[in-house]
């Protein structure tokens, strides 16, 4: 378990942690150095208000944790730390747990059973992870778990609950959900042509809003290049949102800004 006092400014401990090399990741080289140095700050803060406990056995090395909770901090870059005041534990299990789910049914029938989980939100709890798929939440490939799990926290944050619709300007509201239904039909009728495979965005993002706010916002930071050749709508309404825009980040890397 990783937990420091909290106090207004990193300890001793915090800061000499191997933040550059922690930054090394294809997640973060996109970043300017200002944007990298302001994260890092972030980043310390989170160490010091958060309790990361491993789980079943699991250890945790100093350049994991660093990394770790600089990836928690990427979505709230510019939107501040206190975005994130719905937790206070990141519980870390070495691979995807065994949950019983409970659901209701359209006619108000109570189902439970057993369903594998590689992370979870809980409303008014923790965050859960699993190891094995936080080792791939580094690059830019459009998965990520941590983003995944933050934006469920970022979407209940003030309502308690989770719907796709984050806390936005009132007047964004109707628009925001138009789009965000008409990119989930649009990713359902992909999967229905050329099956989940074959899909362009993680069919997850169709069974409901709160599942497409998040996996929308995997990609928004991991491809965005991507999310907006297919949703632009929903990269612009996210970079209001974020009040970031991964894309200009690319920019420098492509020929024509060469």
């Amino acid at each position: 378990m990783f937990k420091w006092p909290w106090s207004a400014q990193p300890d001793a401990a915090v800061t000499a942690l191997p933040w550059q090399q922690a930054l090394a990741q294809p997640i973060f080289s996109l970043l300017m150095p200002d944007d990298q140095q302001m994260l890092i700050a972030l980043a310390q803060r989170f160490l010091q208000q958060k309790k990361i406990t491993p789980l079943q056995g699991l250890t945790l090395n100093e350049l994991l944790l660093t990394r770790l909770a600089l990836l928690f901090c990427l979505p709230v870059l510019k939107l501040g730390l206190e975005w994130l005041d719905g937790f206070h534990e990141v519980l870390i299990y070495p691979e995807p747990f065994n949950v019983d789910d409970r659901w209701e049914d359209e006619s108000g029938l109570v189902h439970q059973a057993p369903a594998v989980h590689a992370g979870q939100s809980w409303t008014q709890g923790p965050v859960v992870l699993n190891a094995l798929d936080i080792a791939d939440s580094w690059d830019l490939s459009g998965y990520n778990l941590v983003i995944h799990e933050v934006a469920h926290k970022l979407d209940a944050r003030g309502s308690g609950y989770t719907s796709g619709i984050p806390a936005i300007a009132l007047r964004n509201v109707a628009r925001w959900e138009k789009d965000l239904l008409q990119a989930m039909a649009e990713i359902e009728a992909e999967v229905e042509l050329a099956g989940e495979q074959a899909a362009t965005i993680d069919p997850h993002a169709a069974s409901d809003p709160a599942e497409c706010f998040a996996v929308l916002s995997e990609y928004f930071f991991s491809a965005p290049d991507l999310l907006a050749q297919r949703f632009p709508a929903m990269y612009h309404h996210l970079t209001q949102f974020y009040r970031q825009d991964p894309i200009a980040r690319l920019a420098p890397l492509t020929p024509e800004s060469a």
